[in-house]
């Protein structure tokens, strides 16, 4: 009899260390790993990294759905409404006079978020890309490579004026620098909305 619960317990021990085991195999690495630091890509290390209104890239990590992002920890975005605040131009490339349209359209995508409390955005435009066709021979990327590029930063702050997010990102689309700022700040309103 004791034989006999000593073999059960065994074969339970045994079923237990497989399942454990298994469980393990089938967990994505990414789960055990950290996520990866901007600082830490070479993106950053290269010598024609462009710097915008960000001051500290440290805590920023690869995000989903945006290029770069830090959030507050304990901060969701979705309870907010999203206001523009500063807007600033720091790409030698985008005119002045295309800045008030460019501006104008983050305004207005930014407006429709919902929230019960308010954040402020401030954003800069750290580089504009123009369109170029000369950039459709880049195989397998050609075609994305060639359209308009806004990359921008977005320093999110709430009404005592602490900040609870940073965001980096580059956005490519269509052939004028309005077709490039809406695909961005459509992408920014996504990221809000659902983080």
């Amino acid at each position: 009899m004791f034989r006999e619960k000593i073999s059960v317990i065994s074969r339970t021990v045994s079923v237990g260390v497989v399942i454990l085991v298994a469980t393990f195999l089938c967990l994505p690495g990414a789960a055990f790993s950290s996520p990866k630091k901007l600082v830490d890509d070479s993106e950053y290390s290269d010598k024609d990294f462009v710097k915008g209104c960000i001051s500290d890239y440290s805590d920023m990590v690869k995000g989903d759905d945006l290029d770069w992002v830090w959030i507050s920890p304990g901060t969701v975005l979705a309870n907010y409404k999203v206001t523009l605040g500063k807007f600033e131009n720091k790409s030698d490339e985008l005119r002045n006079s295309q800045v008030a349209g460019v501006r104008n359209i983050y305004k207005e995508v930014l407006e429709k978020t919902r929230g019960k409390d308010v954040l402020t955005a401030n954003i800069c435009v750290y580089e504009f890309q123009k369109f170029s066709a000369g950039k459709a021979w880049i195989p397998f990327a050609g075609g994305h490579q060639m359209q308009a590029g806004m990359g921008i930063e977005v320093i999110l702050k709430d009404r005592k004026g602490k900040t609870v997010a940073k965001i980096r990102d580059m956005a490519r689309n269509g052939a004028q620098a309005e077709d490039a700022a809406d695909e961005s700040a459509t992408n920014l309103k996504k990221f809000l909305n659902s983080h």
